[in-house]
């Protein structure tokens, strides 16, 4: 009886997996990084750039154009400048290693429209200017890759 109920839980389980349906890798049909603005009307445009402009409220990002509708996982790692000071005590020096670059990562679930996910930023008040590298994650894949400057 015993070996009877561990082959029926085994078959449920084996039922249970094969229920899953196997995501589709996502194919990414292109990526840009640039400018977000609104015109006159409204309506909100986009150019793409190299170098955002170190003013408060600067809105920034990217449009990846992907071959899904389904809601994606979508993560950024964006990576800033290291902006602390260097320790002048030998003792703090010993006891600490400094961060090169501080990294924050966004994590959201988007649903594409017209075939098209968005990501946007905007120049903070104390947000340093320098160098960036953001990466857009999609299902676990790079996606994306932008090296860019806040002058």
């Amino acid at each position: 009886m015993k070996k009877i109920v561990i082959v029926i839980l085994v078959l449920v389980a084996r039922m249970a997996c094969a229920a899953q349906p196997v995501p589709v890798p996502v194919k990414i049909l292109s990526a840009e990084f640039g400018l977000f603005s609104t015109n006159d009307s409204g309506e909100q445009l986009f150019e793409p750039a190299q170098v955002v402009a170190h003013r408060v409220g600067q809105r920034y990002g990217w449009i990846i154009e992907v071959s899904s509708a389904r809601r994606l996982s979508v993560r950024e790692e964006y990576l800033l400048p290291n902006t602390t000071k260097p320790a002048t005590d030998p003792l703090s020096e010993s006891l600490s290693v400094p961060l090169q670059r501080r990294n924050q990562v966004s994590q959201r679930q988007l649903v594409p429209v017209e075939g098209r996910i968005y990501g946007e930023w905007a120049i903070g008040p104390n947000e340093p200017a320098g160098h960036r590298h953001l990466q857009v994650v999609i299902e676990d894949q790079v996606a994306a890759s932008f090296e860019f400057d806040v002058k």
